[in-house]
């Protein structure tokens, strides 16, 4: 029924409402994996895996919806072919990004803030790879707890931080892209496990429900662009995965294979200057922030251009 709560043409016409139809289900999944209080013991300890059902409750319903709505967005980039009509990559998926982003959004909310009203174990999960992921890069989670510059920013290596950064993103970027191809909305699990790691460790920074929002900021400037280059690439690999699967003529599963060729590119690109905001040393970091930004923005001008001639 969740699946069900919201259409496709609702989507197109009100990307956010997906940040709503987000906070919902895995809401829903949330209370659904406290209820199981199933745990484990590992290495002498015991791991409670609430983290992980919530996860897997929210990505349920999730595929059955996106799912669809990629091979719907496949067979417009089919008729676009067929017609001989010329849009920009960026005139015909701005749409699907903001979708994604959304999604994204909404989860974020969600975990950061049953993260910070339920019990610290329910999210044990989650808490384990944050600390996995301080252990290795440090960065913005320290930060975010008013470490400014830890490890190897201490020393100057940054090149060995950023190094250990961008391979981690670029291996779940090239996941979420060979996902999306073999499963279709395989990257789904990606945005929501991601989504949830960086939910609950929110949450737990947060002394207030009305801090989670202030919580949320010194992850805003790499946060963007490395989500971003995660979801990008799990359209590339989704709507190849579509084509596919309906069996279109070369012609067609030419032009969707270069479609999806310029949507990875722009996502290592985006992954490349999120690394060096997280990792490097202040002027690099401002540098890529310009960089990003003044990307994104242009990106975002060109996509709605269209939109302004026709009105």
């Amino acid at each position: 029924m969740l699946e069900s709560l919201i259409k496709y043409k609702e989507i197109k016409k009100n990307p956010w409402l997906m940040m709503f139809w987000a906070i919902l289900i895995s809401s829903v999944g949330v209370l659904f994996s406290i209820q199981l209080a199933y745990t484990i013991s590992l290495s002498g300890s015991t791991v409670n895996l609430a983290g992980v059902f919530a996860v897997m409750f929210t990505i349920i319903p999730s595929v059955y919806f996106l799912t669809n709505y990629i091979k719907r967005e496949e067979l417009q980039d089919e008729k676009d072919v067929e017609a001989h009509y010329e849009k920009g990559i960026l005139q015909r998926h701005y749409m699907d990004i903001l979708v994604f982003g959304f999604y994204f959004t909404g989860l974020t909310i969600s975990f950061a803030f049953w993260g910070f009203m339920l019990p610290a174990d329910t999210f044990q999960v989650q808490t384990m790879k944050v600390q996995d992921i301080r252990s290795t890069s440090g960065g913005f989670m320290d930060m975010a707890e008013g470490n400014m510059m830890t490890g190897e920013a201490l020393s100057g290596d940054y090149f060995a931080s950023f190094e250990r950064v961008f391979w981690n993103n670029l291996q779940v970027t090239a996941f979420s892209f060979v996902f999306s191809i073999l499963f279709g909305a395989g990257a789904i699990f990606i945005i929501v496990w991601n989504a949830s790691i960086l939910g609950v460790f929110i949450g737990r920074l947060s002394e207030t429900i009305i801090h989670i929002p202030v919580q949320s900021i010194p992850f805003l400037p790499h946060g963007i662009p490395e989500i971003g280059g995660y979801l990008v690439a799990g359209l590339a690999g989704g709507i190849i995965s579509a084509a596919v699967i309906r069996g279109h003529n070369r012609k067609i599963l030419t032009g969707v294979s270069k479609d999806a060729g310029k949507l990875m590119a722009i996502a290592l690109l985006f992954i490349f200057l999120g690394a060096l905001i997280e990792t490097m040393d202040f002027i690099t970091r401002l540098v890529a922030i310009f960089v990003f930004y003044s990307i994104f923005i242009y990106m975002i001008t060109v996509a709605l251009t269209p939109l302004r001639k026709q009105r």
